[in-house]
């Protein structure tokens, strides 16, 4: 469950600056705009996964993979 919070919090925050990013791109130039919003929108989806399981990695599991 814990996973589940910090995948949702990394999207919010993350999904934000990709709206922002989309409407300045909006107003430079407007057929930029949706590829680059489209491609950013799925990039953190795939992105934010990879970080919240980095994040909640159990504490053994980091330490033993060090070791090796």
């Amino acid at each position: 469950m814990w996973i589940m919070v910090v995948y949702v919090l990394i999207v919010l925050v993350c999904e934000s600056i990709v709206v922002g990013i989309g409407l300045f791109l909006d107003h430079i130039y407007r057929t930029a705009s949706l590829p680059v919003s489209l491609t950013l929108f799925f990039l953190v989806l795939w992105l934010s996964w990879t970080a919240a399981v980095y994040l909640t990695e159990p504490k053994h599991a980091k330490s033993s993979r060090q070791v090796n």
